[in-house]
């Protein structure tokens, strides 16, 4: 294992540590790549974004819902 990964690796370990915990070596050297590939940082950034996103969405889904008015029939 080399200690500065492909982007392709570093694409995998981001995607990864939204939903797990990285190792200690798995951070170092996905903050060694992005200190370096700014391909990778926009990526890292877009992946925070939309998890973000994803986490507001989920709380306004799981909001409860209002039935829509009824028409008084005429």
């Amino acid at each position: 294992m080399q200690l500065k990964p492909t982007c392709s690796e570093v694409h995998r370990l981001v995607s990864e540590g939204q939903d797990r915990n990285l190792s200690v070596i798995e951070k170092i050297r996905v903050r060694l790549h992005l200190a370096v590939c700014d391909a990778c940082t926009t990526f890292n950034s877009q992946m925070r974004f939309l998890r973000h996103a994803m986490r507001k969405f989920e709380i306004a889904d799981d909001a409860p819902t209002t039935p829509p008015p009824t028409r008084d029939a005429e």
